[in-house]
């Protein structure tokens, strides 16, 4: 799971209108929160510090330090309060005229090496290029993007994806994201989104009186994700790993109205005791155990018929971050099997390749939720 620590409620995200005022110790201490109640459960991969806060050319002018200033005080958190490092990133919007330069910005170093606080573990992409079966790694602007992110230093993945243009989605894309053209410089996806709302990108259809239809979309995305070779995905990437991110300056941004200003803004007043002592009576997940494996909810396959023998059913901690079973989509006969990623990440090159291997594995698990 990568969980945004931000809502769209009232002082509960950056305000991208106006940052600074927004940037304070209530905000900074209703998103450790959130890392207080998931930073205990093992399959918890990491922490998006923002969603598309920068998504226009004047956005980019005053959000970027305070999206690194995010950045490090989160990272700080956890360092404090964790038991585990758990990366930290930003999902951004696919506006082409700054999104290089937004990338460059985040993972760029201001201390001269790859532990500098402020600086993103990880860099989501929120991309809807891909449109119908017809779509190609060319005509989707995949190339480009392979290209213009060639020399990343962070893990770079789809932090949303699955373009509904055309319906139903046939999930083309899959092949191409997890295959060789791509995975060198891409790190997998996620896919927009489980449940049908208004919007029409759901996968399943969660109804009124309780019970889940799968949709044919789910189907599809089933079939694709069946298709890949999971043994090339679990390859490790040396070269990435050898890589040091830029020293942050001026050179490395492209656009005269993005900010090349890398000063950090300081701790808000009253926020340093949070992150050096903890936020007062955290609410703390913890794991407990299953003592119920059916699942009571009635679930239908995209045929109408029942799915059968719907089950929890755990893995082996060593095959925890492997897909298992045959497709069994649309015949209505398969079991669920739940499965998560527990990286156990350290920081620099360790990180990247943590983050890089369970992006590319944990992003398949939904497909294989129908399995036998």
């Amino acid at each position: 799971m990568v969980l945004d620590v931000n809502s769209p409620l009232p002082g509960e995200s950056l305000n991208r209108g106006d940052p600074g005022s927004s940037y304070n110790a209530d905000y900074l201490r209703r998103i450790f929160a959130t890392v207080e109640a998931f930073k205990d459960y093992p399959n918890t991969l990491g922490f998006f510090g923002g969603n598309e806060v920068i998504n226009d050319e004047p956005t980019g002018e005053f959000v970027p330090p305070y999206l690194r200033a995010v950045t490090r005080d989160l990272k700080n958190y956890v360092a404090k309060h964790s038991t585990r490092p758990i990366p930290v990133g930003y999902s951004a919007a696919d506006v082409r005229e700054i999104l290089l330069d937004t990338w460059q910005y985040l993972q760029c170093t201001t201390s001269g090496d790859s532990d500098d606080m402020s600086r993103i573990d990880f860099f989501g992409l929120n991309s809807y290029s891909w449109c119908g079966g017809s779509a190609t790694f060319e005509s989707s602007g995949y190339n480009v993007l392979v290209s213009d992110f060639s020399n990343t230093t962070v893990p770079i993945f789809f932090s949303e994806y699955g373009c509904n243009r055309v319906m139903p989605r046939v999930f083309d894309e899959v092949e191409a994201l997890y295959g060789p053209q791509m995975t060198p410089v891409m790190s997998g996806g996620l896919v927009y989104e489980y449940s049908q709302e208004e919007s029409d990108y759901g996968l399943v259809q969660l109804n009124a009186n309780g019970t889940a239809s799968l949709r044919t979309d789910y189907d599809n995305l089933q079939s694709q994700y069946n298709r890949l070779n999971i043994t090339f995905l679990q390859s490790a990437n040396s070269t990435a790993t050898a890589l040091r991110p830029p020293t942050c300056n001026s050179s490395l941004i492209t656009t005269s109205s993005f900010s090349d200003n890398f000063t950090i803004p300081a701790v808000p007043d009253g926020a340093q005791d949070l992150i050096d002592n903890g936020i007062d009576n955290p609410n703390r997940g913890k794991l407990i155990e299953i003592t119920q494996n059916n699942v009571p909810q009635t679930v239908y396959a995209s045929n109408g018929n029942v799915v059968q023998n719907l089950a929890i059913r755990p893995l082996p901690s060593d095959q925890s971050n492997t897909p298992e079973g045959e497709d069994t989509s649309g015949s209505a006969t398969g079991s669920s099997t739940a499965t998560g990623a527990s990286p156990t990440p350290t920081r620099g090159a360790a990180v990247r390749e943590s983050v890089h291997l369970c992006l590319a594995v944990a992003a398949l698990v939904l497909g294989m939720l129908i399995n036998a």
